[in-house]
């Protein structure tokens, strides 16, 4: 399963600090909510790594669910 070169150049890694900055939530509660599965979850970087990061896109959507749900309350 390969990505076409268009796809690949919008693809972007978020590493935790760069999520906790974007999205205002600190660490714990990011993890936290992924584990209800109310945030994205995160996806392994490297092959039995520790490295772990968000892709942008995934993040850029549950703020944007977050912000269409505000407005309709």
């Amino acid at each position: 399963m390969g990505i076409n070169m268009t796809a690949q150049a919008n693809i972007r890694f978020l590493r935790q600090k760069e999520v906790t900055h974007l999205t205002g939530i600190p660490r714990p509660t990011l993890y936290y909510m992924m584990g209800l599965g109310k945030f994205p979850k995160n996806l392994s970087l490297c092959s039995g790594g520790k490295s772990v990061a968000w892709l942008e896109s995934d993040v850029i959507a549950w703020m944007n669910e977050r912000i269409a749900a505000s407005k309709a309350a």
